[in-house]
């Protein structure tokens, strides 16, 4: 049957529109009808991360991509999301590469479906069940969103900056230090907002006697 499917972002810029009517039976569909109508996004989203939501329930992608192939109810809306990420995909949560998003849609369906056993008919309770039945836990889902909402990363050493710590904390009491490589916010307007502190110095120097 036709199902909603709806697009974000420069993904609808490029397709010209943000809601369609397709024939979908698992959210894997929806990305494959975007793919057949406009063959330029396998080139437009390969680097880029995605995330596909089923109504208000956003998709576990990261830790069970095969949910991209658990059946949809009649009612389900298909939502593809792009996710903005920081440095080396920092903040991304629960989304996947979009390389890795349009390999799993289009190559890991049948064997998927083939281990769940569950169709939206013979459950009755649509995608919600299908979800459950692959042992999809309250506590992932809202681990996925809070990692979405607020990334905080342990203090690093990582080997790409030099193997150094990316936070500084010359200061005592400082409100907000961030580190590098988080997305960087774009604001238009007047916004009353704290600042953003990837690095601060301190330099002692004798101005007289």
């Amino acid at each position: 049957m036709l199902r909603t499917v709806k697009v974000y972002g420069h993904l609808a810029e490029h397709c010209g529109q943000s809601v369609f009517e397709a024939l979908v039976r698992v959210p894997a569909d929806a990305i494959k009808f975007l793919l057949c109508n406009f063959p330029e996004l396998r080139s437009l989203m390969r680097d880029g991360y995605y995330k596909v939501a089923v109504g208000q329930h956003d998709l576990q992608l990261a830790d069970s991509p095969e949910q991209l192939h658990y059946p949809l109810a009649d009612s389900d809306v298909v939502k593809v999301i792009p996710v903005v990420s920081g440095a080396g995909g920092r903040g991304v949560g629960q989304a996947l590469l979009g390389a890795a998003l349009i390999g799993t849609a289009i190559f890991t369906g049948g064997a998927t479906l083939g281990l769940t056993g569950f169709t939206a008919a013979g459950t009755g309770f649509g995608f919600a069940a299908a979800a459950v039945a692959g042992n999809i836990g309250l506590a992932l889902a809202f681990s996925g969103v809070a990692q979405m909402i607020s990334p905080v990363p342990d203090l690093p050493s990582d080997e790409s900056f030099g193997g150094e710590p990316l936070e500084n904390f010359a200061f005592q009491s400082i409100g907000n230090v961030d580190r590098e490589g988080v997305p960087v916010p774009v604001v238009y307007g007047e916004m009353i907002v704290g600042s953003v502190v990837l690095s601060t110095g301190l330099i002692a120097k004798q101005i007289q006697g």
